[in-house]
């Protein structure tokens, strides 16, 4: 198999992801802000995606979001790209163009009520492999379907050394089908937002496809009126930053250089992983 260069920066990325510490969770919730803190205390957003793909309408969030050089993070169901081949080449654009996959299980259970730990470990496990399968390289991140969380769920992840990647903003698209509606929660929500903020999209969705070119356009309105009034403007944070922001100080240059970061990769697991 030839390897290629966005082979290599997405495994590079892998190792990123595993270098970076599991935060501390609060009671039975999942820690927010979902991404920490902004650096500076302005307001961030990432974009990320769940429950796809779906060839129908996940190349037409690709095309947005490649039309702005926008990276995110995509947390892939098993059961949709197992034996498919047009889901596989979305996978594959997807870590060609420099979004970050991720674990969002096989078929979408609630692992805290499911009837066995074994159904768990299963659904969890497989969704994983069959994840890397497909994408031929490693996942770290993980995302609990409906983003429930119990003891179960924190001992498997604890054991697997996997982090939890909640959010912050939930437009709920996918239930209530209503564009405007989306729209209206996402630029409200981000107009009086003082931080970094994970939102929370499907990119199986129609009403998703709609809404996520308002949202941009409205954020490119709402900078240009806090350039006029000298205000701190919406930044969007890229996906394979967010990893690259957590780790030691000189990692980040390397991780630049695919060619050389391949070399090296033997170094780089041995300085980052326990």
């Amino acid at each position: 198999m030839r390897v290629t260069s966005w082979m290599v920066r997405s495994t590079i990325l892998v190792i990123l992801l595993a270098a970076t510490s599991v935060r501390t969770a609060v009671a039975k919730g999942w820690p927010t802000p979902a991404a920490g803190e902004s650096e500076n205390g302005d307001v961030e957003i990432l974009f990320t995606f769940d429950d796809g793909p779906n060839p129908k309408t996940t190349p037409d969030v690709l095309d947005i979001l490649a039309a702005r050089k926008i990276k995110a993070v995509f947390f892939l169901l098993g059961e949709r790209i197992d034996g498919d081949k047009r889901a596989a080449k979305l996978v594959e654009r997807m870590l060609r163009e420099g979004h970050v996959i991720a674990n969002h299980t096989m078929h979408h259970k609630d692992l805290c009520r499911l009837k066995t730990e074994e159904a768990a470990v299963k659904d969890l496990d497989d969704g994983k492999t069959t994840i890397e399968r497909v994408a031929k390289v490693e996942v770290q991140w993980f995302r609990m379907p409906y983003g429930v969380r119990c003891d179960r769920v924190d001992k498997l992840l604890a054991d697997r050394k996997i982090q939890h990647f909640h959010w912050d903003l939930d437009p709920q698209e996918w239930k209530h089908n209503n564009v405007e509606k989306t729209i209206k929660y996402v630029t409200t929500e981000l107009s009086r937002a003082g931080g970094r903020a994970v939102l929370l999209l499907h990119d199986i969705k129609p009403v998703t496809v709609k809404a996520l070119p308002e949202i941009l356009k409205w954020i490119d309105e709402e900078n240009a009126r806090r350039d006029k009034s000298r205000k701190s403007k919406i930044r969007i944070l890229q996906a394979p930053a967010l990893a690259a922001e957590q780790l030691p100080k000189g990692l980040v240059a390397w991780f630049g250089d695919a060619t050389e970061g391949a070399r090296t990769l033997p170094k780089l697991i041995a300085s980052v992983l326990p």
